[in-house]
């Protein structure tokens, strides 16, 4: 977005502020902004659902809370880099449980090292993410398509792989079994705030440099020291809250670093400009050189991998895989909680971020109606209303605020 201050035309007489004009406020809210709507809508929820309920905003509520988007979280980060290129996928749900299904029962019943058993089951959800991408690239097929009918032999595979008689794989007494009770001390939950907050700064830092030196211009106060300001004060909340019962949830904190190491990935390194550019004009990126096909793949099995990890920390957290491990709710969870996180369906626009905001929304709309006691029509009403809401939402910054 262009410095409106340098432009006299833009002044508001006396105040020296600039005027922003209703094409300006699209593409900064298709931009820049994107979160701020996110953000609010979030805070309405919030204070909704504490005026209904007190226990809303209560630190066990609000750390089960953090711990059920978790899953969510995950597979929706990985359908980010499909949908940033412009794709979909719909088998992540069944991926993810064929994944958990092997890597339990390597674990269970063969015996296997779990730490190897975790890593056939990612390699397993990173192959079938290859071989999608692979398939909707070389033959051009419809990936909506290509990964329903991928979906519908995961459910039969795992239904091959699970136990006769009892379609259960129990992680009871397993360290897979335990990984939702583990919980940081308060000192290293400060710690770990200490240490995103600092990496924040200095990428923010470092990308304003940067684009100092370039001469594009940009604010130091608003582009970096403000924003790590605010992350400091909500992570300090975040921390406070979380001590105040039993500390950060070990999954919670994972699922940060997973999210700053690829944010760091999509926005600092050439394969994540190769990733945009892909999803903003897949016929420029080729022509500026970009392996088209190549990133195409890379995205499908970036999807795939994170798949396979949110399969196995969903079968942790119930202490199981059976068929309803490959309950499509996740898959339309994740989908909404990308594109209410600002990801765009058109492709070329979206964050890691959205991903953590998307899931906090509708984690928080279904955590705070289970309190209300909301009947099981009023949830799904309200969620698919939310979702609707966002994909217009996404088709009229794409449309009118020239972003795609």
């Amino acid at each position: 977005m262009a410095d409106l201050s340098s432009d006299p035309k833009a002044l508001s007489g006396r105040t020296g502020f600039p005027r922003m004009n209703r094409h300006d406020l699209m593409t900064a809210l298709a931009t820049r902004w994107r979160m701020v709507p996110v953000l609010i809508a979030l805070a309405l929820i919030w204070t909704y659902f504490s005026w209904a309920n007190p226990l809303f905003i209560s630190p066990r509520n609000l750390s089960n809370l953090s711990l059920q988007i978790v899953v969510t979280a995950i597979v929706a980060l990985g359908l980010m880099f499909v949908l940033v290129i412009g794709e979909i996928d719909l088998s992540v749900a069944a991926s993810g449980a064929v994944s958990a299904a092997i890597s339990a029962g390597l674990a269970v019943n063969a015996g296997v090292d779990i730490g190897i058993a975790i890593l056939v089951g990612l390699g397993v959800g990173a192959g079938i993410g290859a071989l999608q991408g692979v398939i909707v690239t070389w033959f051009r097929a419809p990936a909506f398509i290509v990964t329903l009918g991928m979906s519908l032999i995961l459910q039969g595979i795992l239904l091959d792989l699970l136990p006769e008689g009892t379609n259960l794989i129990s992680l009871v007494g397993t360290p897979l079994g335990k990984i939702a009770t583990l919980y940081l001390s308060p000192g290293m939950g400060i710690a770990l705030l200490v240490a995103m907050t600092a990496l924040y700064g200095f990428l923010s830092w470092q990308s304003w440099r940067a684009n100092h030196q370039q001469a594009l211009g940009g604010s130091l106060l608003r582009e970096v020291l403000l924003p790590t300001a605010a992350i400091a004060i909500a992570g300090a909340a975040a921390v406070a809250v979380f001590n105040a019962y039993r500390g950060v949830p070990g999954l919670v904190a994972f699922l940060l670093v997973l999210l700053a190491a690829f944010s760091y990935v999509t926005t600092q390194t050439r394969f994540g400009l190769y990733l945009y550019a892909v999803g903003a004009n897949a016929e420029a990126a080729r022509r500026a050189g970009i392996s088209v096909p190549l990133v195409r793949i890379a995205a499908f099995t970036l999807t795939g991998l994170f798949a396979a990890l949110g399969g196995m920390i969903a079968a942790g957290r119930v202490l199981g895989v059976s068929p309803d491990s490959a309950d499509t709710t996740l898959l339309l969870e994740a989908i909404a909680a990308a594109v209410i996180g600002g990801v765009s369906l058109f492709g070329g626009r979206g964050s890691v971020w959205a991903a953590l905001i998307g899931a906090l929304v509708i984690g928080s709309v279904s955590n705070g109606m289970l309190l209300i006691n909301a009947s099981t029509q009023t949830r799904l009403e309200v969620q698919g209303a939310i979702l609707t809401l966002a994909v217009v939402l996404d088709a009229l910054l794409s449309r009118r605020g020239g972003a795609r």
